[in-house]
C-alpha cells in the first residue's frame, strides 16, 4: 500500500497542474482487450482521452473531466475513474507545447461537437486482426473505416488536427509520416506516446 500511497500523491500533484486538451493516455492491465491492443500496436498504452474541463473555484467545480471514445461513443467522465484504480490503471499524461487559449478552446469545441458521435468497432477489429489478415486490411483499409466515427487515438488526433490553422497542422500530426488525411485515421495510442510533437508530464512510457 505503501507505493500506491506515493504514486497518488505523485498524480495529484500532476493532477492538479493539467489543462484543457492535455492527453490521458492509460493501460488497463486487468483487460485482455487492452493487452491486444498493446501488442498490436507495439506500445505500452492502450488508450488515449482528452482533458475536457479543469477545477474552477469560481463555479464551485472540484473535478476533472475527460472526455474519451468508449463503446458507446464519445462520453465524458471524471478522471478519477482511472486516478482511483492505480493497481488497474496505468496512467500517462502528455502535452502539446506552445497551445494558446484560442486554441484549446477551438480543440474543447472540437470535443462538444461529437459528444455521442459513434465508436468504430469495425476499425479496431481490422486493426486487431491486421497480422491475421494482412494485405487484406492494408488494400480495403479505406472501406473498413467510417471517417464520421472514432476511436479512441483517432478523437484525440482530429481534435488538434482540426484546431490548427493550416500552416501548422503538421505540429500536431502524432505519426512519423502523413501520407494523406487518411493518415489521420490510423493514429494509435502508441502513436501518441512515441511523437515529439507533444511532451511528457508523467509517467513516460512508449
Amino acid at each position: 500500500m505503501r507505493v500506491n500511497k506515493e504514486r497518488l500523491a505523485k498524480w495529484k500533484g500532476i493532477e492538479s497542474k493539467l489543462k484543457i486538451a492535455d492527453i490521458i493516455l492509460t493501460t488497463d492491465k486487468q483487460s485482455y482487450l487492452s493487452a491486444a491492443i498493446r501488442k498490436a500496436t507495439k506500445g505500452h498504452w492502450s488508450h488515449a482521452a482528452l482533458v475536457f474541463f479543469v477545477p474552477n473555484k469560481k463555479l464551485l467545480f472540484n473535478n476533472t473531466l475527460v472526455i474519451e471514445a468508449l463503446d458507446n461513443g464519445i462520453e465524458i467522465h471524471r478522471i478519477q475513474k482511472y486516478a482511483r484504480y492505480m493497481d488497474q490503471f496505468d496512467i500517462g499524461v502528455k502535452r502539446v507545447p506552445g497551445l494558446t487559449d484560442e486554441l484549446r478552446e477551438k480543440v474543447l469545441a472540437f470535443m462538444l461537437n461529437n459528444v455521442d458521435v459513434p465508436y468504430d468497432f469495425t476499425r479496431l477489429f481490422a486493426y486487431l486482426l491486421k497480422k491475421i489478415l494482412g494485405n487484406f486490411v492494408e488494400k480495403y483499409k479505406e472501406h473498413l473505416i467510417n471517417k464520421d466515427d472514432f476511436v479512441c487515438s483517432t478523437f484525440a488526433q482530429k481534435a488538434f488536427w482540426n484546431a490548427m490553422p493550416e500552416d501548422k497542422k503538421a505540429s500536431v500530426f502524432f505519426k512519423k509520416d502523413f501520407k494523406s488525411e487518411f493518415s489521420l485515421e490510423e493514429v494509435t495510442p502508441a502513436d501518441i506516446a512515441r511523437s515529439k510533437n507533444c511532451i511528457w508530464l508523467y509517467n513516460p512510457h512508449r
